[in-house]
């Protein structure tokens, strides 16, 4: 067997761990045909550079390693209303076998992504974090949106994006926002991912926006669409009478997740 150099190695490390497989040092050191000592310092060094986490009896991708400063932010924020709403998703709203779905690049919609079980659906993702969970499925159809990189939020932009994404079709979207708000409807602060996101909405059957209660009566600096079109909202339990009335007015389904039940 042909020895690899210590950046080969490391970098076929990193791809079975991307291929979702756990494998302790001892069976590394095998498979490279090196000392268990040399596999502990890939390890390491893999490690410090950010792209894994150690862990007793072998190592995994560290997600994190492929969020922007601002996402890693948003994941943090509201994480227990965020992960309820992704399992009630899940539990409710997708066909696990034949959805094909596409997901914007927001925190809720990530933790959306960590919670798909591996199954035979098709799914478009933008951005670097997503795609690190997605290349952990082996039954799951994965594709990119692809694009200009945004190095600032790890995600994918511009015409190329645009074109991609407008020769799809999909049975449902998943979106995130910024702020719910009765006059301006859904916003974000960024307005190429607004574009994208509207996009993303006119190419799908059935859209539906996820949103932690914080987002209500809050209002962004660019407009993702209106009320019209929206399928449906998921959030947290205590949406008040104002946007519940708006919601009806445009046939948007409520569903209101309790959060603090973990059976959710």
């Amino acid at each position: 067997m042909t020895k690899k150099t210590p950046a080969q190695r490391r970098n076929e490390i990193l791809g079975y761990l991307r291929k979702g497989l756990v494998l302790s040092p001892a069976e590394l050191a095998e498979l490279f045909g090196v000392s268990v000592m040399t596999i502990h310092r890939d390890l390491k060094q893999l490690d410090e550079e950010g792209y894994l986490n150690k862990q007793h009896g072998g190592a995994v991708i560290n997600l994190h390693a492929f969020l922007s400063s601002d996402l890693e932010k948003r994941v943090q924020r509201y994480a227990d209303a965020k992960a309820a709403i992704a399992r009630f998703v899940v539990d409710n709203l997708i066909d696990t076998e034949e959805d094909s779905l596409i997901f914007d690049s927001g925190s809720t919609t990530l933790a959306l992504i960590e919670a798909l079980p591996d199954t035979g659906i098709t799914v478009m993702a933008n951005g670097l974090a997503a795609l690190a969970v997605l290349a952990g499925h082996q039954h799951t159809r994965v594709y990119s949106l692809g694009g200009q990189l945004n190095r600032n939020m790890m995600t994918f932009e511009g015409t190329i994006a645009c074109d991609v994404l407008s020769k799809c079709h999909f049975n449902k979207a998943f979106i995130g926002t910024d702020g719910i708000d009765l006059q301006a409807g859904f916003t974000t602060v960024d307005t190429a991912n607004a574009q994208l996101t509207r996009l993303m909405a006119q190419q799908a059957e059935e859209v539906y926006v996820l949103a932690d209660a914080s987002k209500f009566h809050e209002r962004a600096f660019a407009s993702i669409m209106d009320f019209d079109g929206i399928t449906g909202v998921v959030t947290e339990k205590g949406v008040c009478d104002d946007f519940r009335q708006v919601f009806k007015q445009h046939h948007i389904k409520l569903f209101e997740v309790d959060c603090n039940d973990s059976s959710n």
